[in-house]
């Protein structure tokens, strides 16, 4: 990995923006949406959007799909009043998968102070899951695991960060809640990333640092401008955040490891980054990197587009 160093030889002063003294009044996030399910990494995708909601003063809001119910063999030779039987049973086992993580979800709201809160229960085969997304501030969901071909339907996760038009965390499976204090913004000044980084303006105003990094800006030098980098640090050091910009070389490798490396590096505690994908009727696709950051960060990611 090499430094664009041309960049820092013309624009060392830039790199590196002094925050502002913070104000009392800071950018907030009035509603958090964060979808569960029967998965087991549910409570640590709760946590961490209880995190977000403390710090936030935000109301939380957990939607939580109920699993599809468990036949059994036997059942499935089930007549008369043994349907009503099995029906019972089901219900029953989806009244306590539900109970235990509602239990989860109110011990997180006790525990963090949360003054605003709502649990909501959809069943699986439900088609307003996603509608609950499209008047929240923020989204938080858990990361799909699989590689994802653009032949596979897309899941849930794909789907709003294709078409709510919110802003979507995407936690990683196996994750473990932390509060964001180091945020990493992978910036090509394209209107995807101006979107996620104005959708990320209430997180950002609370870290402690930010760094934004650019790749490769010297085959977009109309995009970026005569200093790439300096005027959106510069925004962003305005909200009292200490920014460092970090200008890079690709070098050939592949920009969605890099950008994930780089995370690694920074300790980051949150990508933000714009999702770059198309969806219709007979195909769903994303860009590279996007493919990359939605099904391998190990951290949590901010997308918008």
């Amino acid at each position: 990995m090499s430094t664009g160093t041309e960049f820092m030889s013309q624009c060392t002063a830039s790199n590196l923006a002094e925050p502002v003294p913070r104000t009392t009044s800071k950018p907030e996030l009035g509603e958090i949406l964060v979808f569960t399910d029967n998965r087991s990494e549910a409570a640590s995708v709760l946590e961490f959007a209880g995190l977000l909601a403390e710090e936030n003063g935000a109301r939380l809001i957990s939607v939580f799909t109920q699993p599809a119910p468990a036949v059994t063999p036997p059942q499935t030779f089930a007549r008369g009043t043994g349907i009503r039987k099995v029906i019972e049973e089901q219900n029953s086992q989806l009244e306590s998968i539900e109970a235990r993580h509602r239990a989860v979800f109110e011990d997180i709201v006790r525990r963090y102070g949360i003054s605003r809160s709502e649990w909501r229960s959809l069943s699986h085969w439900s088609s307003e899951v996603a509608v609950n997304a499209y008047y929240a501030d923020l989204v938080v969901i858990s990361r799909p695991e699989r590689t994802g071909q653009m032949s596979d339907p897309p899941g849930l996760a794909e789907s709003l960060v294709l078409s709510s038009g919110r802003p979507i965390i995407l936690f990683p499976p196996r994750g473990t809640a932390s509060r964001v204090r180091r945020i990493l913004i992978g910036w090509n000044a394209t209107r995807e990333a101006i979107r996620a980084v104005a959708d990320a303006v209430p997180l950002l105003a609370r870290a402690d640092a930010v760094e934004v990094l650019i790749v490769d800006h010297q085959r977009q030098r109309a995009r970026h401008g005569q200093e790439p980098g300096a005027e959106i640090a510069r925004r962003l050091a305005a909200l009292g955040a200490r920014v460092e910009v970090q200008p890079l070389s690709s070098g050939g490798q592949d920009l969605g490891h890099l950008l994930l490396s780089q995370a690694v590096a920074f300790r980051a505690d949150l990508l933000v980054m714009g999702a770059y994908g198309h969806s219709t009727l007979r195909e769903w696709l994303f860009g590279g990197v996007t493919r990359t950051a939605l099904y391998q960060a190990g951290l949590p990611v901010l997308m918008s587009r």
